[in-house]
């Protein structure tokens, strides 16, 4: 604990020149303003009519800066965090102007980073590490690897983060994790840097050293945004600019100087045992009147009551030399950055490093899985135990079948449903900072998922085939393992489906729910031979299961010899008869395989087309937005 607090008050370099940064990933200066700007939703607690969260606000944020934006809650802060960084464009009116022209969003975005208010971060990597594979994504092939190690270096500087460089960040204190966030959007040098509440769960010293770092950013030439909820009194002097809300209006607009003249102005003058951010916000704690008096006064932020900067600040972003002087903010992303800084397959060979890093240190995941697979084969193969060519158990044997197909279902379903959403909320922030493509990540986590599966999968396969004394025929086991996994692929698939769309308890519900009818149709007409009904024969196509059981059986039974038989009469000693009953004796065992490679690439491709809706506020929100607009012109 002694170690971790002398950590949390190592001081923040403000001196820092990022010589290299600022040669690498050079950036223009970017201002933003936004006029009339209003958002409106649909209201979910009546059905009918519109909330409106932000009510024609107007405001400038400069570069240089930075500025807090304030209010109690429910004001519209994260709202207006939102909008401004891109994250929400659907049910927005107004206009919102970088340096001084219509915001392109895609360029935009290009040259902004959005920290959200979860400081969630890849685990069981060193701080080093995850800087270095940020700055091996962000920025171009055409760096050296030299140039970019000095980067990494230059920021974790920058940001006090040196004593830490090798410790995994699951091991950080609350503090460094936020500042380790900040420091994997800084390697590419964005203009505009957009924070969610970033002091939420800080203890006093934490919160300071994060608010002295976001001032200390601001003298790189950046403009910096972060909603607050209410700041310290001894910090509020660090922000250059304070943009209070109030039920969607703004109620103040300026320098954290200038709150108490303007409060006196608007004849609501804040007593001396107040201090000015508090008496604000309790000024506008569900007071209508007071919300109306002070945004008339600052007419609902068209004026903007900010001092002049300090010459110091000039002549610090002037000597760190970043100002380079461009008409037009956009020229700042050059030609290689019309996409990505790097190609895709670039992108899918740091990230499978990224992921097999992990993966490899991630011990008890490894160790829980091999003991599951191991524990798992053991019982299944001793419940079934040496009835593998007993004429009297066959009927055993098929339930042998089953419980092999089950076991590839459930295991392979249930762990992306549990760990799935997870991955999730970290990606979506490296995605929406445009660290790389999703076809990328997509294929990523399903290529890195593969071998770890494959290996255990044979081990219990091995184990369950040789300890229920199947027959010891090369071609059948190879077979017999191909169709398996195929299942476990494939159960796989429908996981990440599950687990893309739903939180991690309400996806263990969904998951559950849905393999139970997928079992009930994977058995259903077992010993009506082919009297199943055409439409029930359509129904239980629906079920991959059934395609496994029905591959695997005939894997095991097809093409052999009468099966011993030490009784009187063994009513399955010919495997062929079983076959017949089941409905299975003119069933091929190809198709049963290329049925399951079928829905497997369905399942991926569904698992794809979720995530994409899920990652993709901007489209989710316009689908909501344009629902709610036919209702409500039919009402």
């Amino acid at each position: 604990m002694a170690e971790r607090a002398e950590e949390e008050r190592v001081p923040l370099r403000c001196d820092v020149p990022l010589k290299q940064l600022n040669r690498i990933a050079k950036r223009a200066p970017v201002d933003i303003d936004f006029q009339d700007l209003t958002y409106s939703i649909r209201d979910s607690y009546t059905g009918k009519g519109w909330r409106h969260l932000l009510k024609s606000i107007n405001g400038s944020f400069r570069s240089g800066e930075l500025t807090a934006i304030m209010g109690p809650s429910g004001a519209g802060k994260s709202t207006l965090l939102n909008i401004l960084a891109g994250y929400v464009t659907a049910g927005v009116k107004g206009s919102i102007r970088a340096e001084g022209r219509p915001r392109d969003l895609t360029t935009f975005k290009k040259l902004s980073a959005y920290i959200m208010q979860d400081d969630i971060v890849q685990p069981r990597l060193t701080v080093c590490e995850a800087v270095m594979f940020a700055a091996r994504l962000k920025l171009g092939s055409e760096i050296q690897k030299s140039e970019k190690h000095e980067v990494v270096e230059e920021v974790i500087q920058l940001l006090g983060l040196e004593k830490c460089m090798n410790t995994r960040t699951e091991y950080l204190s609350g503090g460094q994790r936020k500042r380790l966030t900040v420091a994997l959007e800084l390697v590419n040098n964005p203009p505009v840097i957009f924070l969610d509440e970033p002091t939420t769960g800080l203890d006093n010293v934490a919160i300071k050293q994060c608010i002295e770092l976001l001032h200390k950013i601001t003298k790189h030439g950046r403009t910096v945004i972060c909603t607050i909820h209410q700041p310290p009194a001894s910090l509020f002097h660090y922000f250059d600019q304070v943009y209070v809300l109030a039920q969607g209006y703004c109620v103040f607009n300026g320098s954290p100087s200038q709150l108490v003249p303007f409060l006196s102005k608007a004849s609501l003058p804040c007593p001396p045992t107040y201090t000015p951010a508090d008496y604000i916000i309790e000024l506008v704690q569900s007071q209508t009147d007071n919300i109306t008096a002070l945004s008339n006064t600052i007419q609902n932020g068209k004026i903007n009551l900010i001092e002049k900067k300090k010459e110091e600040t000039i002549i610090c972003t002037k000597t760190a030399g970043i100002f380079e002087i461009q008409q037009d903010y956009t020229q700042t992303v050059t030609k290689n950055y019309d996409v990505f800084p790097i190609s895709i397959w670039m992108q899918l060979v740091i990230l499978l490093h990224r992921n097999f890093l992990q993966l490899k240190r991630n011990h008890s995941n490894i160790y829980i899985q091999f003991f599951h697979h191991l524990a798992s084969g053991l019982l299944v193969g001793s419940i079934f135990f040496a009835l593998g060519n007993d004429g009297s158990q066959t009927l055993s044997v098929f339930k042998y079948i089953l419980s092999v197909n089950v076991f590839f279902m459930y295991t392979y379903v249930m762990v992306p449903v549990l760990t799935f959403p997870l991955e999730v909320r970290l990606m979506k922030r490296e995605y929406f900072n445009r660290w790389y493509s999703l076809k990328a990540y997509y294929m990523c986590f399903t290529l890195s998922a593969l071998p770890l599966m494959t290996v255990l999968s044979i081990m219990f396969l091995i184990i369950v085939y040789l300890l229920s004394s199947q027959p010891m025929d090369l071609d059948r086991f190879i077979w017999f393992s191909t169709l398996a996994l195929a299942v476990g692929f494939c159960s796989q698939g429908l996981g990440y489906v599950i687990g893309s769309t739903f939180n991690i308890t309400n996806g263990s519900v969904v998951g559950s729910s849905a393999l139970a009818p997928l079992l009930a149709l994977a058995c259903y007409g077992m010993g009506y031979r082919s009297t199943i009904e055409p439409v029930m024969k359509v129904i239980m196509g629906l079920s991959y299961l059934r395609y496994g059981v029905v591959g695997l059986t005939i894997t095991i039974f097809a093409n052999r010899e009468p099966m011993d038989c030490d009784e009187y009469y063994c009513h399955y000693r010919d495997p062929d008869l079983l076959l017949r009953d089941m409905g299975m004796l003119d069933e091929n065992r190809p198709i049963q395989l290329y049925a399951l490679i079928a829905f497997t690439i369905f399942f991926r491709i569904l698992a794809y087309c979720t995530l994409k809706f899920q990652l993709t506020s901007e489209l989710k929100n316009q689908i909501v937005y344009l629902a709610a607009k036919i209702v409500r012109q039919k009402d």
